[in-house]
């Protein structure tokens, strides 16, 4: 009797994650944290604590850590600003820099001697040619339109980390790594989410995270004892409530794992409610949604979903009966950011809203004028609309000084503005080469896991879009980084499955 070895080994059950990888993940994140808020300056301590984990990596061949350590340092609880630089002539170089552009050099190398695909499709094309542009732009920008290196470098990085992408096809060599990658990403989002929380409970009085930690303000009305937290990690925390959902949804883990998602998807739900952004409800809205049409001919989806519905609404209900949180105050304020979203119009001219449409306003002028180049990366396009500015003393009557703004609120603006008709186009084939390739391959996956987490990323991109509406989420690096690895992870499925 003969055996097939080959049928034997594509029928058998992955291997689970490299665990060990994992804590070492955690070891790098929680020394970083250690040390960044108990030195007063602690750029030498982390550059050895990145140099000896990179030592490691290399050694075991464990490079799906190098993924993680990315995401650690660009989209947790850090900001990117706060780590060693290696100065030259046009700016600055992280180490995160430095080591994606080590990683990515180590494979040209390797093309020489090895018959190998450098770029993959058809993915890689568009993303190769939106990051060429963005480097044209950055050059047209700085030597063309006297735009300053570093003010141009700052809009640059984010289209520069959509090389993560590359790092994920090219080091994610079998499907143990894969897991690895997914296992850690869903961890580190959840612990993001524990920090959230615990900021929330402590206030501004000890700060754990580096970004914004103030009090809620909706229009005219200003909540006192109300924080509002935002942190790059809010990413993760995104990408990894719908990826868990899916899951439920589709029954892809065994009982037991089940059974700690839902935890899980209450903290992070909780962890998107205290950010007080309109702007995630609406995208986690519009994600939930998607993820139902896009599994709606699965039997099994719909009591599941009734059983997510009710369990997510009974642990927030419990969570928000603890006193730390203080129940009141936060369900005042939760009705009232709600009830700005459906009154829009009325609170129009009085809400943030306004001002991003003057952003839009002005963005929409200078396109016009630069329809085919866009005015460069780093180039001002419009008085500064928030804060303090002739524009805002037109309007209001007071005389203030003027400052000239970069940011565009809106996605789709931005990429035309900053990046021209070209720019424009790179953007849309990436967004509907990816969409047109999980709508239709999506349900050739024969692994129900590797199913869930293809639908929990595509609703996250498709979510991202509903943020572009009114932020630049691909012109913020945590944003970019987090939808390039998981871009990159959808691809690694379709290749594992044999559909690529």
């Amino acid at each position: 009797m003969s055996v097939n070895l080959k049928e034997i080994s594509t029928h058998a059950k992955p291997k689970e994650a490299y665990y060990f990888t994992i804590f070492l993940v955690l070891i790098f994140f929680a020394l970083t944290i250690v040390m960044r808020n108990s030195l007063i300056d602690f750029r030498i301590p982390f550059t050895i604590l990145f140099c000896f984990i990179g030592v490691l990596v290399m050694l075991s061949s464990r490079f799906e850590v190098f993924i993680l350590m990315l995401l650690i340092v660009t989209s947790t609880i850090f900001e990117i600003l706060e780590f060693p630089t290696v100065p030259i002539q046009i700016g600055d170089l992280y180490l995160t820099d430095l080591l994606i552009m080590i990683l990515l050099l180590a494979q040209m190398l390797k093309r020489v001697t090895i018959n190998m695909t450098l770029v993959q499709k058809p993915l890689g094309y568009p993303i190769m040619l939106f990051i060429a542009l963005g480097f044209f732009s950055f050059i047209y920008a700085t030597m063309g339109l006297g735009v300053p290196a570093a003010r141009a470098g700052i809009e640059l990085r984010p289209i520069i980390y959509l090389l993560l992408f590359f790092l994920v096809y090219h080091y994610v060599k079998t499907e143990r790594e894969l897991k690895t990658l997914v296992l850690g990403i869903a961890i580190i989002g959840v612990v993001i989410a524990g920090f959230l929380i615990l900021q929330y409970i402590i206030g501004d009085s000890f700060s754990i995270l580096s970004s914004k930690v103030k009090a809620l303000r909706t229009a005219d009305q200003k909540f006192s004892g109300i924080m509002r937290l935002k942190a790059p990690g809010i990413s993760i925390i995104f990408f990894s409530l719908n990826t868990f959902m899916s899951l439920f949804i589709l029954k892809a883990l065994k009982n037991r794992s089940r059974n700690l998602i839902l935890p899980a998807i209450v903290l992070l739900c909780l962890s998107l409610i205290l950010t007080f952004t309109r702007v995630f409800w609406i995208m986690v809205l519009v994600a939930s949604l998607l993820l139902l049409f896009l599994a709606r001919h699965k039997k099994i989806i719909y009591p599941r979903v009734m059983f997510l519905f009710i369990s997510v609404s009974i642990g927030l209900i419990l969570a928000f009966q603890l006193n730390a949180i203080g129940s009141a105050g936060i369900r005042a304020a939760i009705f009232n950011r709600t009830e700005s979203i459906l009154g829009a119009r009325d609170l129009f001219k009085y809400d943030t809203l306004y001002w991003r449409y003057l952003d839009s306003k002005f963005a929409w002028d200078k396109i016009v004028d630069n329809p085919l180049l866009g005015v460069g990366l780093g180039n001002t396009y419009r008085p500064r609309t928030f804060g303090r500015s002739v524009y805002e003393w037109n309007l209001r009557g007071t005389k203030i000084q003027n400052a000239a703004g970069t940011m565009v609120h809106n996605g789709f603006l931005a990429v035309q503005l900053k990046m021209g008709i070209f720019g424009t186009l790179a953007f849309l084939w990436l967004i509907i080469a990816f969409f047109k390739r999980v709508f239709n391959k999506w349900k050739l996956i024969k692994d129900r896991f590797y199913q869930a987490i293809v639908l929990g990323i595509a609703v996250s991109i498709g979510g991202m879009m509903v943020h572009s509406l009114v932020a630049a989420p691909f012109f913020t690096i945590f944003w970019a980084a987090t939808a390039a690895v998981s871009i990159g992870i959808v691809e690694k499925i379709f290749e594992f499955e044999g559909i690529a």
